[in-house]
Parts: C-alpha cells; sequence; structure tokens
C-alpha cells in the first residue's frame, strides 16, 4: 500500500477527518488565522503528521471544505426543470444547516483571503457538475443557447445563500418554486412558429 493512500475506515482516513472537523471549528468559530500548532493542539493529531499531508494553511481549508462540501449532493433528474427545482430544494436543506450558516457567514466576513478562495472554487466545481443536465438540455434546444447553465446554478444557490446568511430567513418551498419558474422562464427556448 501506498504511504498515505486513504482506506475507508484506517488510520489515514481517521486522521483526514479529524484534521478537517478541527479545522472547520476554527473558521465556524470566526478564528481564520489558526496555524498548524493550533490545529495539532486541538485535534491530537502531531504537527509532523499535518505537515506531511497539508503543507500549507490554504490546503488545509482545502481538505476542510471539501470533506464539508461532500455532504451536498444533488442527483440528477430526467427532466431539466424537475432537476433544478431538486437542486433548489437540495441546496436550501444544505445552506440551512447550521454548521453551513456558521461557515459562510465567516467566509463573508473574515479577512483570510484563501478561504473564499477555496469557497468559491469548490463551489465553481459543485455548480459546474450539477448544471450537466442543463447543457443536456442546451444541446437538446429545450434552454436557449446564449445561456451560461453554470450561471443558472450559480444564481439559484447564490440567492438561496443570500436569502439564509443575510435575510437569516430560510425560503419556503413556494419561495423556491417561484424561483425556479422565473429562472426556467429566463431560459427557455421559444417554440419556433
Amino acid at each position: 500500500m501506498v504511504r498515505g493512500s486513504i482506506r475507508p475506515g484506517g488510520r489515514t482516513e481517521r486522521v483526514r477527518q479529524k484534521v478537517a472537523e478541527t479545522v472547520l471549528q476554527f473558521i465556524k468559530d470566526g478564528k481564520g488565522d489558526f496555524t498548524v500548532q493550533d490545529i495539532s493542539e486541538r485535534s491530537g493529531i502531531a504537527r509532523s503528521t499535518i505537515y506531511a499531508r497539508w503543507p500549507s494553511r490554504e490546503q488545509l481549508v482545502g481538505e476542510a471544505l471539501r470533506a464539508h462540501n461532500s455532504i451536498f449532493q444533488v442527483e440528477p433528474q430526467d427532466n431539466w426543470r424537475a432537476h433544478l427545482q431538486h437542486a433548489a430544494f437540495a441546496f436550501r436543506d444544505f445552506s440551512a444547516r447550521p454548521d453551513e450558516i456558521a461557515i459562510n457567514v465567516q467566509t463573508a466576513q473574515l479577512s483570510v483571503e484563501h478561504l473564499a478562495e477555496q469557497t468559491y472554487g469548490q463551489w465553481s466545481d459543485i455548480s459546474t457538475r450539477i448544471a450537466a443536465p442543463l447543457r443536456e438540455a442546451q444541446r437538446n434546444g429545450e434552454i436557449r443557447p446564449e445561456i451560461d447553465p453554470i450561471l443558472v446554478i450559480s444564481t439559484l444557490f447564490t440567492s438561496i445563500a443570500g436569502h439564509i446568511v443575510i435575510a437569516k430567513d430560510v425560503p419556503t418551498d413556494d419561495h423556491l418554486r417561484q424561483m425556479v419558474n422565473l429562472l426556467v422562464s429566463g431560459c427557455e427556448a421559444k417554440p419556433s412558429t
């Protein structure tokens, strides 16, 4: 076995989880200026082990956010409209979790550049994956060619996150349906006459 490879339930996986949890807790506590020594002391993982796997704070933050964001999953739906609604409900439920609210608040407030960069990069990748059914619908002529499917997903997600973090209110099912209907109306290819 290659040193450092991850076996489900193995020591390396336990270390990864513990370090990710510890980094996330520092972020949630508003302490974005943590050091590797801080992570080592709080997690009980040796500094040398942490440095061997994550040589920089940026990599530590990236690992923690990846672990956290991996919880968010959206199964593709057959119909792009249903997929967009399904994604809206899934993202609302994920974003309303207390730990996600704390991370979003801290990402917005902390002046830790790599935290915002890591968050943006990871959600850009997630949005790209979730936009796949919209790209397929676009290839099939159901969505206008000038529409950017990733921008549609990003618009949906930032609207929901903003509602939760800034307005401190979780959007209702009806609110989400209306938001999705607006996006669908703006995307739909008009039938040729």
